[in-house]
C-alpha cells in the first residue's frame, strides 16, 4: 500500500495519472460524436419517412397518381440541358469522324483539324496538343518532387556545351495567399470580420460545385455541316438533324428513353423470373448430391485417423520398451560405477534396513515368500509340469465347511452347531480377511519390490558421490541419472535408428498436411464436378428437356404442371393489376 502511494505521489504517477485523463476526455468527446451523428442519421431516416408518408397521403386525397418529386421543375430543366449538350457533342464528334476520313483539315465540314490515332479513335490537334502538354508537366513535376534540389540538366547530345535550365515547378506553400490588414482573406472570411453583423455565410461544396459547373447552359459550339455526296455509316444516328430542338421535343425524347430503360430492366426481370422453380430443384440437387460426396470424405477420414491411431500405438509401445531398456542400463551401469568406487549393496550400511512396503494394504500382512511360492507354481503351470484344472474337487473340502440342516419345529438340544461364527485363535476375528495372492495383489508386492531395489541402488549412488565429492573426484554422469526413466517422447525412430529432430518432425508434418490439402482439393473438384453434372441432369429433366433413361416423364411432367402453375399465377396476378387499375381510372374519371 505504500509503495502504491509513493508511485501516485511520484512524477511517473502524476504523468500516468494525466494521461489516463487525456485519454477519458478523448473518450467522452468521441461517444459524443458517434451519439450525435447516430442521432443525426436517425432524424433524417424520420424526416425521410415522414415526407414519403405525406406524399402518398397528398396523392390519395387529390387523386393524383404521379409521384412527388423533390425539385422536379429543376430537375426537368437539367435533363433537357444534359440531353441538349449531348447531341451537340455527339454531332460535332460524328462530323469529326467523317472529316478524319474524307477532310483531315475539317474545313468542309465546319470543325478543326484532326488525326487518327493507332487505336483508330479521332482527335483534333489541338487536343492532342494539349494532351501532350499535360503529360510533360505531370513528368516535370515528377522530376522535381524526386529532385527538388536539383534545378539544372545536362544537355542529352554529351557535348557538354551549356547546361539546360530546367524550370522548377512552384510548391503550392510557396504561394502567399492575399491578405488585407496581415490576415489572409480566407481566415478573415471564417473569422467573421468582414461580416460584423455575424450574418452566416453561404458556401458550396466541392461536389455541388462540379454540378452547378456541369448543368449551366453555355453557348453551343460551331454547328458542323456535313457536305453533299457524303452518307453517314449505316446504324448510326443523325445527330445533326437534332440540333435544334425545342425543349418540349428534348423533354419527351428523354422521356421515351427512360421508359425504354425501364422496359429494358422489366423484361431483363421477367427473363431471370422464368424457371425459377427449375433451377431452384436443379440446385438442390446439386447440393444433396454435394453433401453426400462429403459423407463419403468421412469415411475415408475416420479410416485415415484409426490407422494412424494404431500406428501410434504402436510407436509409444516402442518408445516405452526403450525407455525401459535405458533406464535398466543406466541402473545397471551405475552399479557398476559404484562398485569400480568400492560400493555395493553388501558394503553400504542402511541397505538392509530398506524393506519393502506395499501400498493399499494397511492392516494386513503380506508374506513375501508365497510370491515366490506363486511365481514357482505358475512357472511350473507354464512347462506343464502341473495340470491345471477348471473343476472344484468336492472332496478336498473339509468336514466342518459342509452345512448342516437344522429343520424347524424338530429342534434337537443335542445337535451342535456346524461351527463356530466367531473365531479368536491364529490372529483372525470378526474383521480378518485373508491375503489373496491374486494377480492384483502379486503386481502390488512385485511394485513394492522393484521400489525397495530401487532405493537400495540410489543409496549406494548417494555414498558413492558423497565419496567422490569428499575425495575431490569427478563423479561419473551415470551416478547423477534419475531413478524414474526419461521419456523420449513421441519422437519416431527413422530408418538409420536415430530419433527424430523436432526440426524433421515439423518438417514431416508440413508435408503430411500439404498431402492432405491436396488430396482434399482434388475430391472437392471431383465432388463438384458430380454435383455439377446431377444439377444439369436435374434441371434438363424438370424443363422437359429430357426423358429419364427408364422412359419416366414424371419429372417432366412435373416440371410442366410447376410452369403452368407460375404461368396461371402470373396471369392472375395481371387480372388483378388490371383490375386494380380500370377501378382507378374510374375513380380519377
Amino acid at each position: 500500500m505504500a509503495v502504491h502511494m509513493e508511485y501516485e505521489q511520484s512524477p511517473a504517477g502524476f504523468a500516468q495519472r494525466a494521461k489516463d485523463a487525456e485519454w477519458e476526455r478523448k473518450q467522452r468527446l468521441r461517444e459524443y460524436r458517434v451519439a450525435s451523428r447516430r442521432e443525426k442519421r436517425n432524424r433524417k431516416a424520420d424526416e425521410k419517412k415522414q415526407r414519403k408518408l405525406n406524399a402518398t397521403i397528398l396523392r390519395r386525397m387529390t387523386r393524383n397518381p404521379e409521384k412527388y418529386t423533390k425539385n422536379a421543375t429543376r430537375n426537368r430543366m437539367r435533363d433537357i440541358i444534359a440531353e441538349r449538350h449531348r447531341i451537340w457533342a455527339e454531332a460535332v464528334k460524328q462530323a469529326q469522324r467523317l472529316a478524319a476520313v474524307h477532310d483531315p483539315s475539317g474545313a468542309k465540314f465546319n470543325v478543326e483539324a484532326v488525326t487518327t490515332l493507332e487505336n483508330g479513335s479521332v482527335v483534333t490537334l489541338i487536343g492532342l496538343q494539349r494532351r501532350k502538354e499535360r503529360e510533360a508537366e505531370r513528368e516535370a513535376q515528377k522530376a522535381a518532387q524526386e529532385n527538388p534540389n536539383q534545378t539544372k540538366t545536362k544537355s542529352s547530345n554529351g557535348s557538354g556545351e551549356m547546361e539546360k535550365e530546367v524550370p522548377t515547378p512552384v510548391s503550392t506553400s510557396e504561394v502567399v495567399a492575399p491578405t488585407q490588414d496581415g490576415i489572409n482573406l480566407e481566415r478573415r472570411a471564417l473569422m467573421g470580420i468582414d461580416n460584423p453583423a455575424g450574418e452566416r455565410v453561404k458556401t458550396i461544396s466541392k461536389t455541388q460545385q462540379r454540378k452547378l459547373e456541369k448543368f449551366t447552359p453555355k453557348p453551343p459550339p460551331p454547328k458542323p455541316v456535313i457536305p453533299e455526296g457524303i452518307a453517314l455509316p449505316d446504324g448510326e444516328e443523325d445527330w445533326l438533324s437534332l440540333w435544334h430542338l425545342s425543349d418540349d421535343e428534348l423533354e419527351r425524347r428523354v422521356l421515351r428513353e427512360k421508359r425504354r430503360k425501364a422496359a429494358e430492366r422489366k423484361a431483363l426481370r421477367i427473363k431471370q423470373q422464368e424457371g425459377k422453380a427449375e433451377r431452384r430443384g436443379a440446385r438442390d440437387e446439386k447440393r444433396r448430391v454435394y453433401r453426400e460426396e462429403k459423407l463419403t470424405w468421412k469415411t475415408i477420414k475416420e479410416e485415415e485417423k484409426q490407422t494412424k491411431n494404431r500406428h501410434k500405438a504402436i510407436e509409444e509401445e516402442e518408445l516405452k520398451k526403450i525407455e525401459v531398456e535405458l533406464n535398466t542400463a543406466n541402473r545397471k551401469e551405475g552399479l557398476e560405477r559404484a562398485a569400480e568406487l568400492g560400493f555395493t549393496l553388501e558394503n553400504v550400511e542402511g541397505v538392509k534396513d530398506i524393506e519393502p512396503r506395499v501400498l493399499g494394504m494397511k492392516g494386513k500382512e503380506v508374506d513375501f515368500n508365497k510370491l515366490e511360492e506363486a511365481e514357482k507354481a505358475a512357472e511350473a503351470r507354464k512347462l506343464g509340469k502341473v495340470k491345471q484344472s477348471n473343476r472344484v474337487n468336492l472332496g478336498a473340502i473339509a468336514d466342518d465347511s459342509k452345512a448342516t440342516l437344522i429343520r424347524a419345529g424338530n429342534r434337537d438340544d443335542h445337535v451342535e452347531a456346524p461351527g463356530d461364527f466367531l473365531q479368536f485363535e491364529g490372529g483372525g476375528g470378526q474383521d480378518f480377511e485373508e491375503v489373496s495372492y491374486n494377480h492384483k495383489v502379486r503386481r502390488k508386492i512385485q511394485r513394492a519390490l522393484d521400489q525397495a531395489q530401487i532405493k537400495k541402488e540410489m543409496l549406494v549412488r548417494q555414498k558413492a558421490l558423497e565419496h567422490c565429492e569428499a575425495n575431490s573426484i569427478e563423479p561419473p554422469e551415470v551416478l547423477k541419472t534419475p531413478y524414474k526413466f526419461e521419456k523420449i517422447g513421441t519422437h519416431r525412430t527413422l530408418e538409420n535408428g536415430e530419433l527424430e529432430t523436432a526440426k524433421q518432425e515439423r518438417v514431416r508434418k508440413r508435408m503430411e498436411l500439404a498431402e492432405y490439402n491436396k488430396a482434399a482439393k482434388v475430391l472437392r473438384k471431383q465432388a463438384k464436378e458430380v454435383a455439377m453434372e446431377a444439377g444439369l441432369r436435374k434441371f434438363a429433366l424438370l424443363t422437359g428437356k429430357v426423358i429419364d433413361a427408364d422412359g419416366d416423364t414424371k419429372m417432366a411432367d412435373g416440371a410442366i404442371q410447376m410452369s403452368s402453375e407460375s404461368s396461371s399465377e402470373e396471369e392472375e396476378e395481371k387480372e388483378e393489376d388490371e383490375k386494380k387499375g380500370g377501378s382507378s381510372d374510374s375513380d380519377s374519371d
